[in-house]
């Protein structure tokens, strides 16, 4: 994947509802947020369609896409 190449991920969010997210991924990483307070692995992107930056829990990712 080339630097600022968005893609598109099938997402299941904390209320365990499924959609297509357009996001450009900024980083990988171990730890926790507020909205995903157990450590885990989690994805930093930029999400189109909400027009700002977002953290993925990767475990919730089911599939991804070139955008």
């Amino acid at each position: 994947m080339k630097p600022k190449e968005s893609v598109k991920l099938l997402y299941t969010n904390y209320r365990s509802e499924t959609a297509v997210r357009h996001v450009t991924p900024k980083k990988i990483w171990f730890g926790e947020t507020d909205w995903h307070p157990e450590p885990q692995w989690l994805l930093d992107a930029f999400d189109h369609e909400k027009n700002a930056d977002r953290s993925f829990a990767m475990k919730d990712i089911k599939c991804w896409f070139i955008a």
